[in-house]
């Protein structure tokens, strides 16, 4: 189980001075150490928990607050550097793709990527994803429409702009403008 504590280093913001800069400064921000165990062990838990908890998991990180991404894509993707390919550390998944877009700025000034969408397609079918969409939704203002067996949710104020799901997939969308730079 995927605890609130856990889930804390996603929201953690390297000081301003810590930051690489043009400058490269020799000084480290002194939590990195105890950062990067934080980071492990989410990644370890991630990969553990049941497929309902991950899904529920990623949509309480995202529902009222952009979270850093990269510790939950470190944690379930295998990423093949000459291929550009990503697969699943999760054997219950059968195809995963966190799709990351330039477009934001960062503290400095320049640009960076933020997480634009998450696919994921599971192995087998559960007609469970759609409640446990809408029970993790819960305290937001949403819709919900069904059509050709997919659901889609718009939610409104919350970095989520929309999710879908069927039974064997949840696409999660973000909204661009709710991007925060933890420093990464």
């Amino acid at each position: 189980m995927v605890t609130d504590k856990d889930l804390e280093i996603l929201f953690y913001t390297t000081p301003e001075k810590y930051r690489l800069t043009a400058l490269d400064q020799e000084i480290h921000d002194p939590n990195t150490l105890e950062n990067m165990n934080k980071e492990e062990h989410l990644e370890e838990l991630l990969l553990q928990c049941s497929l309902n908890d991950l899904v529920a998991t990623i949509i309480k990180v995202f529902k009222n607050k952009y979270a850093n991404p990269l510790p939950i894509w470190t944690g379930i993707v295998d990423y093949d550097m000459k291929t550009k390919k990503e697969s699943s550390k999760r054997k219950d998944i059968k195809k995963i793709q966190f799709d990351f877009k330039d477009g934001v700025k960062t503290v400095f000034g320049g640009n960076t990527e933020y997480l634009d969408n998450l696919l994921m397609e599971f192995q087998t079918p559960s007609p469970g994803f759609k409640d446990i969409v809408k029970n993790h939704l819960q305290g937001k203002s949403f819709t919900e429409n069904e059509q050709n067996n997919k659901t889609t949710f718009v939610i409104s104020n919350s970095p989520i702009s929309k999710i879908e799901v069927t039974t064997t997939t949840f696409h999660l969308f973000i909204n661009k403008n709710s991007f925060i730079d933890y420093g990464q």
